[in-house]
């Protein structure tokens, strides 16, 4: 059975992958904040409207506060696919807004577009993607400038024209820092992610890295009909090239056999460190032949010669395995197939070999 197993992981996300996530994640919140706003200002209106104006705006409050909280409480307790996340957060501000809205034409109380300028400002901080926050600016103004023009002319207008400007503005700018540090730290977490799939030493990819992209390789040539192959190499007698020559010329051995690997592979295979002294290629179609592959790597590191012959003599084995494409394998079991030919073929190796002599015994 192969030496442990295949770490499991997933491409990383593009930064707007990312954006929908934080924004997903921050949702119910958001939600639950708006609901308790459009409460707030509902139990206001009951003070400042008489009759019918304070049965629509209670009415309309009303049923805005239970969709928000509606949906605070499903993004709460079921996940909501990310890329809903930047609708569903811009709608939830523009419904706030059409409460202020539907009081000012009302009421004739252009005080409410204060209401609007915070949600323009808190919509910098709620939205990540750049143009859900343009999208989401221009109906505040379009339903701003519409209840301007029902309620009528005024010089306070102006005043709340350049608070609206003032507060969009301060959007854009608060949406940028915020989508700055959101693209710094989803590099970091790059760069962390490209060093937690790559070989310290060969540059290679390791366990993880060769598990994130086998398996794109597995399910795109599964898609296409075509097979997929797998090769597993092993460094004969690495533990006596450590014991004589130490470890740095271990190293060197390792380095030279992952060279190798990497020019007598294809662009299209991915070639990766297994651990130790083992390597392993998977790539799409059915590939070259384990003897081959052992050929070729020994002819490329026997002209670098990263030690004396007397101390290696360049000894690699190979085994390899492949899924047909009527197979139903996973990239589990070609790796488990590969490795077990490795073992085979490397058992067989040993016992074919001749018997070392053994010494007369004294009479």
């Amino acid at each position: 059975m192969r030496r442990g197993s295949v770490d499991r992981t997933v491409a990383p996300r593009s930064f707007e992958e990312s954006y929908d996530a934080a924004v997903a994640a921050a949702l119910p919140m958001v939600c639950a904040v708006l609901a308790v706003v459009v409460v707030a200002f509902s139990v206001e209106d009951v003070f400042t409207l008489d009759g019918s104006d304070r049965l629509v705006a209670g009415s309309t409050a009303a049923v805005l506060a239970v969709l928000l909280g509606a949906v605070a409480l499903l993004a709460r307790y079921r996940e909501i696919p990310p890329h809903w996340a930047h609708p569903l957060t811009a709608a939830a501000i523009v419904a706030t807004t059409v409460q202020s809205v539907v009081v000012m034409v009302l009421g004739d109380q252009s005080q409410q577009s204060s209401t609007l300028l915070l949600a323009a400002a808190a919509s910098g901080v709620a939205l990540l993607s750049l143009r859900w926050l343009v999208g989401t600016l221009y109906l505040i103004w379009g339903g701003w400038t519409v209840a301007a023009l029902v309620v009528g002319a005024s010089r306070i207008w102006v005043h709340y024209a350049i608070g609206l400007a003032v507060a969009s503005a301060l959007a854009m700018v608060i949406n940028h820092v915020r989508r700055t540090a959101a693209r710094h730290l989803a590099e970091a977490h790059d760069a962390a992610e490209a060093a937690a799939v790559r070989d310290h030493l060969t540059g290679l990819a390791n366990r993880r890295g060769l598990a994130m992209v086998g398996a794109q390789i597995v399910e795109h040539a599964r898609r296409q009909g075509d097979a997929v192959h797998c090769l597993f190499i092993d460094i004969a007698q690495l533990k006596k090239v450590n014991d004589h020559a130490g470890r740095v010329a271990g190293d060197d051995v390792i380095v030279a056999v992952g060279e190798a690997m990497r020019e007598v592979t294809r662009a299209t295979d991915v070639v990766a460190r297994w651990g130790g002294d083992e390597f392993c290629v998977v790539g799409p179609g059915p590939g070259m032949a384990p003897l081959e592959l052992e050929r070729r790597v020994r002819d490329i590191v026997v002209l670098h010669g990263p030690v004396e012959q007397d101390v290696w003599q360049v000894q690699v084995s190979a085994g390899g395995a492949m899924l047909a494409p009527w197979d139903s394998g996973t990239l589990e079991t070609l790796l488990d197939k590969a490795d077990r030919e490795l073992h085979l073929r490397r058992s067989l190796r040993r016992e074919s070999s001749p018997a070392a002599p053994r010494p007369a015994s004294a009479d």
